[in-house]
């Protein structure tokens, strides 16, 4: 199996750090150059990954989710363009806000919240938010696939398929890859460290079906292999209302 960066065809996706919670990215520019659309809507989820902690999530005056663990993720919900409030409760009886900050939701975009420990302060917890432009340039035969690192602690890793093919290599934590382009079809994934030595993760069967955009969440801690897993949700803009 081939693999290739798909930049020729797609917008590259930056990398997204995690900096106070809050999206500089997109408060200071415009992304409506994503999609010549006059769609005035956009999607948001949120998506856990915290471990050991239960999470009510709130954006303006809606709830989001309550009692969320790691893992876990909500449906998406339907946003107009505009600032809103994000404020995250730990769900043990009690109103102590645990986090909260603002975020600029643009227009014609999916976007997802990934709920993470802080690097700077492992008893705190931060907000990584990553976007969801639709293309409509990719081949029939061909996938689109990036990864967001929520591997908390780890050192340097890759993302391989079952022949040796490297799909990510060298992504920081809480950073987000570029899309990558890969031939439709089944794979067997495989998280090792950076040397190839010592396998962290195998995943089986994994399907990326024709023309289709995925986002590998590999999430955990290394120091703790059991509770490493790479979490594939179905992306927004594979089936929602989108330009």
């Amino acid at each position: 199996m081939n693999s290739y960066n798909y930049e020729k065809y797609i917008d590259t996706y930056k990398k997204y750090p995690l900096l106070n919670g809050y999206l500089d990215y997109f408060k200071n520019n415009d992304l409506t150059h994503l999609g010549n659309c006059s769609c005035k809507k956009s999607y948001f989820r949120v998506l856990s990954t915290c471990a050991d902690k239960s999470l009510n999530i709130q954006i303006n005056e809606i709830l989001m989710a309550e009692n969320l663990k790691s893992g876990e993720y909500t449906r998406y919900v339907q946003f107009a363009p505009g600032t809103y409030h994000i404020v995250i409760h730990e769900s043990c009886g009690n109103e102590k806000i645990i986090f909260e900050t603002n975020v600029n939701i643009d227009k014609n975009l999916a976007y997802t919240g990934v709920i993470a420990i802080d690097e700077k302060d492992p008893t705190d917890i931060n907000i990584l938010i990553i976007p969801e432009a639709k293309e409509n340039f990719i081949p029939r035969t061909f996938s689109t696939v990036k990864m967001a690192n929520m591997l908390f602690d780890s050192e340097n890793f890759e993302l391989a398929t079952s022949d040796g093919t490297v799909l990510f290599s060298g992504i920081n934590y809480g950073d987000v890859s570029n899309n990558v382009a890969v031939p439709t079809g089944t794979y067997q994934l495989v998280l090792r460290t950076h040397d190839g030595k010592n396998n962290l993760l195998k995943v089986p069967n994994i399907d990326f079906a024709p023309r289709m955009h995925y986002t590998l969440f590999v999430v955990g801690k290394e120091s703790n292999n059991c509770n490493i897993k790479i979490i594939i949700p179905e992306e927004g803009v594979n089936y929602l209302d989108i330009c």
